[in-house]
């Protein structure tokens, strides 16, 4: 076996694959736990020197971004992370002056990315227009 010339090319396949599926394995027993079913979460937009608005979301979503857009409450492009949010309430972050939306929880950093964000009913979230990178 050693003689052929297919043989490491295969066994590299092989163990690649092997890898890839650990990996996908290890993925799904740690990802952030969800809940299915009838949620209440509530959503507050904070713009700096304007009215802070709320809006209380009635869904059946898992993560964040589905149940902002259901809603339509947020606009974005597909980008590397996810859906990069660009407007949120109909209002626009502008790139120019380096702002782009933040979102917390309670108050507290959001260490994901909007499309990979578990809500649970009774959850809060904050967005918040956000000047300077």
């Amino acid at each position: 076996m050693k003689n052929n010339k297919y043989f490491k090319p295969i066994l590299a396949v092989v163990v690649l694959a092997l890898l890839i599926l650990i990996m996908a394995l290890v993925y799904n027993q740690f990802k952030p736990e969800t809940s299915k079913g009838s949620k209440e979460v509530v959503v507050e937009v904070v713009i700096p020197e304007e009215e802070t608005k709320e809006f209380t979301l009635h869904t059946d979503a898992e993560y964040l971004s589905q149940a902002l857009e259901e809603e339509q409450l947020v606009k974005g492009s597909a980008g590397e992370y996810g859906l990069f949010i660009t407007e949120v309430n109909g209002r626009v972050a502008d790139d120019s002056k380096q702002e782009w939306w933040c979102i917390t929880k309670n108050g507290e950093d959001v260490f994901t990315g909007v499309d990979a964000t578990p809500i649970a009913n009774g959850e809060h979230y904050e967005i918040t227009l956000t000047i300077g990178y």
